[in-house]
This record gives structure tokens, sequence and C-alpha cells, in this order.
């Protein structure tokens, strides 16, 4: 039978709950993974994914600058507009760094233990609509296994 910790990785990139919503994002981008387990010593205590983070990265744009083109002394306008919308950016992009991953990680951890077969693991993502498990064994993270993990040992 295969195993979770036959396809697991070990090496596990970890955000920590204090982390701003912009550390999180320059981890997930630089290592060129889409979610990550959150962790405060050796326990998991959340998970933070690219969707996370999307969500909280929304700017309003309600208008654009091409509606402002009609309007009288148009490049005035413009400036301004854009001026506007600088300082606005500047404000949100503000507060966003006062975000930490603790305030929007996904706080219900669905894990697996590195004994179970990758047939359970493969039902937990199904089941949860998720794309990683993080590995636990005896209340610490030792891997984690993700969709491309199980395709890997379908092929095997």
């Amino acid at each position: 039978m295969k195993l979770v910790k036959d396809y697991m990785k070990t090496k596990v990139y970890k955000i920590r709950p204090t982390h701003s919503i912009f550390k999180a994002a320059e981890m997930l981008s630089k290592y060129h993974i889409s979610g990550a387990p959150v962790v405060r010593g050796e326990k998991v205590v959340g998970i933070i994914t690219e969707s996370d983070i999307i969500r909280f990265m929304k700017l309003d744009l309600s208008r654009t600058h091409s509606e402002l083109a009609g309007e009288p002394h148009t490049l005035s306008v413009i400036l301004l507009a854009l001026i506007k919308d600088h300082l606005n950016v500047k404000k949100h992009l503000k507060e966003l760094s006062k975000i930490r991953v603790k305030d929007f990680m996904t706080k219900d951890v669905i894990s697996i233990s590195p004994e179970e077969s990758i047939i359970e693991a493969a039902n937990l993502l199904e089941k949860h609509n998720i794309d990683r498990l993080p590995v636990i064994k005896d209340g610490k993270l030792v891997g984690i296994i993700s969709r491309c993990d199980l395709i890997k040992a379908l092929l095997d």
C-alpha cells in the first residue's frame, strides 16, 4: 500500500501567524507555491493560500480615467484623479500591511498522518476541495502532501 510518508515533501515552507500579508505573498511567490502551513512553534495553526491573499488585495477602481475624458479641463481632472488614486492606493496598502496572516488564514486545518494511505489523502483533498494537506505526527508538522504529489504516486 502506498503511504503518505512515501510521497510527501519534507521540506515545507512555513509562515508565521504574525507575518504580514505581504510577507506571506512574498514567500509564496519566491518559492513558487500556492499555499503554506501557518505554524506557531512546531504546531500548525492554519493554512494560507494565494486565494486568501488575492481576496485581500482588491482595489476599488469604480471610475476609470476614460470616463473622466469627457469632463472640462480633462488633463487637470485626469492628473487630479491619478493623484487621488495614488493616495488611495498608498492608504489601502498601508492598511493592508497592518493585517497579519492570523487575521485571514484558514484556521480549521485538515491534516493527515504520514502513516495514512494516499487514497485517504486523495479522499480528504476531494471532500474538502483543498490542494494540500499538512502531514502531522505527534502534533508536529513533518511534511506536506499536495494533489501533484498524489498524481506522482499514481504514476509510480
